[in-house]
């Protein structure tokens, strides 16, 4: 066997983009799979719920309902003025 040499290895084909540019430029321009876009619309329509459920524990609430009556009260008494 011989030994070892200690001669450097030359690439003549490099490119001026450094592997992490790469690397990035790859995640940016990634596709989302099916998997990811399912995984967001399941959010998406989680917090959809959550935010019906907030609007009607709002609505429920004594004070909500006093300033909804409060706001439609003034709104009848402008169209009766009108």
């Amino acid at each position: 066997m011989s030994a070892p040499s200690s001669q450097k290895v030359v690439l003549k084909s490099t490119t001026k983009v450094s592997l992490n540019e790469r690397f990035t430029n790859m995640l940016k321009n990634k596709q989302p799979t099916v998997s990811s876009i399912r995984a967001t619309m399941q959010q998406q329509h989680m917090a959809s719920a959550r935010n019906r459920r907030l609007a009607q524990q709002m609505e429920n609430r004594p004070s909500v309902q006093a300033a909804l009556q409060h706001k439609q009260t003034g709104v009848m008494m402008l169209n009766i003025q009108l």
